[in-house]
């Protein structure tokens, strides 16, 4: 089986090694590569990027350059013969899609152009490169490459180039000829638009099979389909014109609800809504939909498309990207069986439980690397930093042992660890007799206050361990480990206590479960007031939520291991005041 042939069509590259060793960041060269790739089965694709050479230099003085893609583009003819344009940008990690039909040859154009004459001399303009430094490695030998004088023969490669690249892919498909139904839409929006359901149809029964498939076809769809797509193209709207239909929000739900549910959705729609939705943006709501219960979509869909679309746009922007997951949706299911899905009625209600899931933080392995190395020369840039102002203080002192630090002796935690101790005293010797007085009063309240601390998080350890794992009836107490267990219970309950993080290992955070292990009750106890929140849902009182029986079972418990309760609790009102009653009869 053959391979996939490879060959270059432009490669321009230069450089400049006259900066100082000592120089930090500065990009030291600039390349365009545009390479055209051809399958066995004869598809043609066409790929360029513009990459800098970034100057660096390590804490111990080794300087080294590393090449870095800015920006990237690909072109291709997909199967169904449209010809498909990305744009990548690698600093923010965007990418945007169009497609490209007749007369979009303009565009492309203007892609290749801010490549050519932009990004690739955008170094020499940035930084004021003399010309006679600039060493060209690949492509042509021009006298003063630096100067704009160039920009004569580079728009002759431009155009070359642009004629190579459209012969090579093909003649661009008429957008009038492929979406028959939509003709009377502008190429230039229906290349953002993304609507390839109606590529090729000829009647809205084929455009409403190709949203939500063959079998799921009904009538009433291609009627619907008809009415929403006649209010898109009465649109005629400017700031709409990335948006050309309400189907992408419908296609969301496709297979995961009743087909009917869906009709009926679209006949409440009584006109067109802007989406507002990216094409990745589509798919991590696809991702979320799939992990919600039917009867939350059944109440998401019947809700109006414009009051609905906004917290759903809102909760995938939380949810992060496809390089940085920023909460992990494994969890949701768990959480919507713990609230209950009752009391999830709405989109909104879908974006609060969403926003109180704890931060994962779950990086794409492609970038792991690259942010390890940031990190890498982020610490060694700040270890240098406080080496070189321990060298200055060594230079300024007459009678000193101590000797000048190099980076290989400051990277020895011992060596570092003297010097540290030498600058604080150092820099205590040079304080006023007031600074000084000041100096050692906060650091006595410091300590003061460590101490305080080491006695309170030995006391809630204790506290914790005697509580963990106690059963009142068919409930069981649990005492809260991590900041995670917070999120989770307040997710569960619908109040703050999640904010309370700072706080855990000073205080001591329960949680009463019930059978099903969902969370009942959360209370906080402190070593100073004793109890100081028994509180159930939305923070309700604890005897509205479990019963006056059960709650005062679970708060004698507590009480048992000798925890007082606080003078102003929240949340034992009616069982102080029952108390109250009984001791006064």
């Amino acid at each position: 089986m053959s391979e996939t042939s490879e060959r270059v069509l432009e490669h321009i590259k230069f450089l400049n090694d006259q900066f100082e060793p000592t120089t930090e960041g500065v990009h030291t060269g600039s390349s365009l590569r545009v390479v055209v790739r051809t399958t066995p089965s004869g598809r043609v694709s066409v790929s360029g990027s513009v990459s800098y050479r970034v100057h660096r230099m390590r804490a111990s003085g080794k300087v080294f350059r590393y090449w870095q893609t800015q920006q990237a583009f690909s072109l291709l003819r997909t199967k169904a013969g449209l010809v498909v344009l990305r744009v990548l940008e690698h600093s923010s990690r965007r990418n945007s899609t169009q497609h490209l039909f007749a007369g979009g040859e303009l565009q492309l154009q203007g892609l290749l152009h801010r490549f050519l004459l932009d990004l690739l001399l955008n170094p020499i303009y940035h930084y004021g490169w003399n010309p006679q430094n600039i060493r060209v490695v690949e492509g042509p030998e021009v006298q003063n490459f630096a100067a704009r004088l160039m920009q004569a023969q580079m728009t002759s490669v431009l155009r070359d180039l642009q004629s190579e690249i459209l012969r090579l892919i093909g003649d661009l498909p008429i957008a009038a000829d492929r979406f028959p139904l939509l003709e009377a839409v502008s190429p230039l929006r229906l290349a953002h638009s993304g609507q390839t359901h109606y590529l090729d149809a000829t009647d809205f029964k084929a455009v409403a099979e190709n949203v939500f498939g063959k079998s799921r076809y009904r009538r009433p769809l291609a009627r619907e389909t008809q009415r929403l797509t006649e209010c898109m193209r009465a649109n005629r709207d400017w700031r709409q014109s990335h948006d050309l239909s309400v189907l992408n929000w419908f296609r969301l739900f496709r297979g995961l609800v009743p087909i009917d549910w869906i009709i009926e959705s679209m006949r409440r729609t009584e006109t067109n809504h802007r989406i507002g939705l990216t094409p990745a943006e589509l798919a991590q709501a696809r991702a979320l939909f799939r992990r919600v219960p039917q009867p939350i979509l059944g109440r998401i869909l019947a809700e109006p498309v414009a009051q609905s679309v906004r917290p759903i746009k809102n909760t995938v922007r939380d949810l992060g990207n496809s390089h940085l997951q920023l909460r992990d949706l494994g969890l949701l299911p768990e959480l919507i069986k713990a609230r209950g899905q009752r009391r999830i009625r709405d989109a909104r209600d879908l974006e609060a439980l969403v926003r109180s899931m704890p931060l994962t933080q779950l990086e794409d392995p492609r970038f792991t690397r690259s942010n390890r190395t940031v990190d890498v020369l982020s610490n060694e840039a700040n270890a240098l930093y406080h080496m070189n102002d321990y060298n200055q203080h060594i230079a300024q002192l007459e009678n000193c042992d101590l000797p000048v630090a190099t980076w290989e002796q400051w990277k020895d935690a011992e060596f570092r660890e003297v010097a540290e101790k030498f600058l604080t005293e150092h820099r205590r010797e040079l304080m006023t007799a007031q600074e000084r007085e000041y100096q050692i009063h906060a650091e006595r309240i410091r300590q003061e206050r460590i101490a305080r601390e080491k006695v309170r998080a030995a006391w809630a350890m204790d506290t914790a361990e005697k509580l963990h794992g106690v059963r009142v009836g068919e409930y069981g107490l649990i005492a809260a480990q991590s900041s995670d267990d917070l999120a989770r219970w307040g997710s569960q309950l619908n109040n703050c206590i999640a904010g309370y993080a700072d706080e855990l290992g000073l205080d001591v955070f329960v949680g009463v479960l019930d059978g099903s292990g969902r969370v009942r009750l959360n209370i906080e106890i402190n070593q100073e007031r004793g109890i100081c929140q028994f509180l159930g849902t939305n923070n309700r009182d604890a005897v509205k939520e479990m019963g006056k029986e059960t709650a005062q079972q679970v708060l004698d418990a507590i009480s048992g291991v000798g925890i007082p309760v606080g003078k102003h609790a929240l949340g034992l009102r009616q069982l102080v005041l029952s108390a109250q009653d009984v001791v006064g009869a």
